[in-house]
């Protein structure tokens, strides 16, 4: 299950303004995350697949295309060009996992890029408290998603929930995922996205770039 939670921190905050029109809809959640700036929030993920149901609490900060993740074993550093997974079993990160990502994986981790271009993906909304993204390909999606329901609070637009249905190449996965804590223009440094190696004295170190 958790390799699969970075597709989750792509779609994980949509602070969406009810419109009848769903594209107007998405562009104002671009406009929105654009005003927003870095952001800081709290998760609480339940995923569910064949085998049983898994649930975690993700600290996730986000600025710029930019993130840091972290729940019980997995910690995630992107800085727009490097992903680090520092994986913890217990002692304290042990294995440091490197990688570059291509063009398509990056746009994951670039939601205003995501939401701005939303390629394989059609729109649909009832314009009051409901924001649907559909994979025009119901098997497999770039992004690793067959479907995302968005649901806000009508009365202030705020976020309440939103479920994922991941691509049928990934096996039968949905998560539902609740904001429990949101704050906007967060100032963050650049060295929160980029993983101290150095602090990590005793990791392994596996470079997959």
């Amino acid at each position: 299950m958790r390799k699969y939670l970075l597709f989750i921190f792509t779609l994980c905050i949509l602070p969406l303004y009810a419109q009848n029109n769903a594209e107007k809809l998405l562009q104002n959640t671009v406009s929105r995350l654009q005003k927003d700036g870095g952001i800081s929030m709290t998760l609480d993920v339940e995923t569910r697949f064949d085998s049983g149901t898994d649930r975690t609490d993700i600290e996730l900060k986000m600025s710029a295309g930019c993130f840091y993740a972290k729940e019980d074993e997995n910690t995630f550093w992107y800085d727009g060009k490097t992903v680090w997974n520092g994986k913890d079993f217990g002692d304290g990160i042990e294995e440091i996992y490197i990688s570059s990502p291509t063009p398509e994986e990056r746009a994951r981790y670039d939601i205003i890029g995501l939401l701005g271009k939303h390629q394989g993906f059609s729109i649909s909304g009832n314009g009051t408290d409901t924001f649907i993204l559909t994979a025009t390909n119901a098997g497999r999606s770039v992004e690793g998603i067959r479907s995302v329901t968005v649901q806000v609070d009508p009365a202030t637009y705020s976020l309440k929930n939103l479920s994922i249905v991941f691509a049928e190449e990934l096996g039968n996965i949905s998560a539902k995922v609740q904001i429990t804590g949101y704050k906007p223009g967060q100032k963050f440094d650049k060295a929160v996205f980029t993983c101290p190696v150095r602090d990590y004295k005793d990791a392994e170190i596996i470079d997959l770039r």
